[in-house]
């Protein structure tokens, strides 16, 4: 949103980006993401549990709680991949829209000098989004569709792909 804002209408960048706008974004954000997570808490806490309580993963996520339940947890699977898609497609989507508009407006720019430079100021946050997103994406395809069997090493693999990407943000920026 900041680099489309930037780009796209620099003249108007100070007028676009107010504080009372950025406090609303975020504010949006967040609820967003406490709505995503309140919903599959509450249909976990509901599930009745007759086995184990060790969940067989270094994060508290759904799935590995839901497994535990001793009932059909079919409409949690459901929820979860909806949470779960919604949380990873819907910014990516945006991102690759604004994204869009970005390489639309840039290319509309007379200087090559110029377009260079519009590329160059998106390029770090691209290659911080595809270093995000990939490892997020893969560890979901290969949990979803069973490729890693080994519960220690997927849960290895999850625990990299969130932690490693924002340990190398400073270092990208």
């Amino acid at each position: 949103y900041d680099r489309l804002v930037a780009i796209c209408w620099p003249l108007r960048y100070s007028t676009i980006h107010t504080n009372l706008r950025m406090l609303l974004i975020i504010a949006g954000i967040w609820s967003l993401v406490v709505l995503l997570e309140i919903f599959p808490v509450i249909f976990a806490a509901r599930l009745p549990y007759c086995s184990s309580r060790e969940v067989q993963s270094c994060c508290c996520e759904h799935g590995p709680v839901y497994k535990l339940a001793c009932t059909d947890i079919s409409y949690n699977r459901q929820l979860a991949t909806a949470k779960t898609l919604t949380a990873i497609l819907g910014p990516l989507t945006f991102i690759i829209f604004t994204y869009v508009i970005v390489v639309v407006a840039v290319t509309r720019i007379a200087s090559i000098s110029q377009r260079w430079k519009a590329f160059h100021t998106c390029l770090t946050h691209l290659l911080l989004v595809l270093l995000y997103y990939m490892p997020v994406i893969l560890a979901y395809i290969l949990g979803n569709l069973r490729l890693v069997q080994n519960v220690d090493l997927f849960t290895a693999i999850l625990t990299v792909s969130v932690t490693l990407p924002p340990m190398l943000n400073p270092i990208i920026y």
